[in-house]
């Protein structure tokens, strides 16, 4: 057996900063050895018969290994390598490795005001608080730094740790995200997309795309909002402005030179969606870095 763990003293200022970390570490068990470790404080300890209840989040990340969980709102699951268990505050909950199974997990636990919305984003729910992520050496990144860093518990490590937190959770959304695109090869579909809308200073038209694609306009956009959060339209026109941002700022075009560059109608057409957008006119906003 082999562990490694951390636990914190949480200061009045670092519960002010809305998120911070609790313990963390990471536990490798061969099989059929004793489950859990011994060297946790009490208020972390349990076993089967009599589980335990915490009073903060924890996100337990199986890595190698099988077993099984139980809470009440969830009652019993089975556990496999890349699952990832979700502890809720205030629940009675357990769970312990196959025993002719090796388990491997990272684990941290955290808190503060912030950290509900953070695991609302994530479609958790205490009825539902086991997520299949699979291996994923991004997360495990995420946990090794969060390790890393609680080494030393520099001034400011806190802080730090609750940039990890959201850093890891992101991951977790992401990989859900890909996940649910896997099949049918959706994410090269959209990345080829992406491509061609952007090149040529963006001068790719969305239903142009779609027939390269081979697929109908309408099962496009509705494919490609899904992926990115934006209709290929708004996807376009968002990198437009920002290159438009970046060329008003080197200054070495005029407004319209940059309208025609970036496939305008005409510049007034490009003036009222730069200002839309940008809450001034192009013209306003070259001005201000002549000023800097």
């Amino acid at each position: 057996m082999s562990t490694t763990s951390h636990y914190f003293a949480i200061s009045e200022k670092d519960q002010q900063w809305g998120l911070h970390v609790l313990d963390c570490g990471t536990s490798r068990i061969h099989a059929g050895e004793a489950f859990p470790s011994k060297k946790h404080p009490e208020v972390y300890q349990f076993n089967w018969e009599r589980g335990r209840i915490l009073y903060e989040f924890q996100i337990i990340y199986l890595i190698e290994g099988s077993g099984v969980f139980e809470s009440q709102p969830s009652g019993t699951i089975q556990l496999a390598q890349g699952d990832m268990m979700f502890i809720f505050p205030n629940v009675w909950h357990r769970y312990k490795p196959d025993k002719q199974a090796n388990w491997h997990t990272y684990w941290v636990g955290f808190g503060g005001d912030f950290t509900s919305k953070l695991i609302e984003n994530l479609n958790i729910t205490k009825e539902s608080p086991i997520k299949q992520i699979g291996y994923s050496d991004k997360i495990i990144k995420v946990f090794m730094d969060i390790l890393e860093t609680s080494q030393f518990e520099f001034t400011g490590y806190q802080q730090v740790l609750a940039g990890e937190i959201t850093k890891l959770i992101g991951w977790i959304h992401a990989e859900q995200r890909r996940a649910e695109f896997k099949k049918d090869n959706v994410d090269k579909i959209i990345q080829t997309a992406k491509t061609l809308l952007m090149q040529n200073n963006f001068s790719g038209n969305p239903e142009r795309v779609a027939a390269e694609l081979n697929m109908s306009y309408s099962k496009f956009r509705k494919l490609f909002k899904d992926y990115t959060g934006l209709a290929p339209g708004q996807f376009q026109m968002r990198h437009k402005i920002a290159t438009a941002c970046n060329m008003l700022n080197e200054g070495k075009n005029s407004i319209k030179e940059i309208s025609d560059k970036l496939g305008f109608e005409t510049p007034q057409y490009f003036t009222r969606i730069f200002k839309k957008k940008m809450g001034k006119s192009p013209g306003a906003y070259k001005k201000q870095f002549r000023l800097l």
